[in-house]
């Protein structure tokens, strides 16, 4: 869909015409297709900061990551929903929200992260693995992080 749709704006750009319509037709396209995915955290209900067409929330992004997160968790507390580009990415800071979602009930859905970061052996780190890899490196590391081995660490 989304090739038809970029293969259609490419020859309403391409051909030449002195009638506006052409021309607002490719803008209401851009916009549409910039925006299409913005509505998904509206519709579920769930708060964030106000999406910018193609840019989603990156532009919050200006005074630094760490920031804008603290801004958004003051203002929208443990969950909030925002766009990087046209990508959702929910945002999760209560403990035993993440714990249910990533392992007790979704343990299988959720292995797969946003892909950013270093490249190289650091891609492998646990944070930036991804399907069969990820499950690999949780389950060899899951054993060390038991609530006993902490509870000796603590002391």
């Amino acid at each position: 869909m989304e090739l038809l749709l970029l293969e259609l704006l490419y020859y309403l750009s391409s051909t030449y015409s002195p009638s506006p319509i052409p021309q607002s037709l490719l803008s209401l396209l851009l916009y549409r297709y910039g925006t299409s995915t913005h509505g998904l955290f509206k519709k579920l209900g769930i708060p964030g900061p106000k999406p910018v067409p193609f840019f989603g929330t990156v532009l919050g992004y200006r005074k630094g990551v760490w920031d804008f997160d603290k801004k958004c968790f003051k203002k929208y507390g443990n969950m909030w929903g925002f766009y990087d580009g046209r990508q959702p990415v929910l945002a999760v800071t209560d403990p035993d929200m993440i714990k249910t979602v990533l392992v007790k009930e979704c343990y299988s859905v959720f292995t797969n992260r946003r892909s950013v970061g270093p490249a190289g052996f650091m891609r492998s780190a646990v944070t930036l693995s991804e399907d069969e890899n990820w499950k690999r490196i949780r389950t060899l590391l899951s054993p060390t992080f038991t609530s006993g081995k902490l509870k000796e660490v603590r002391k």
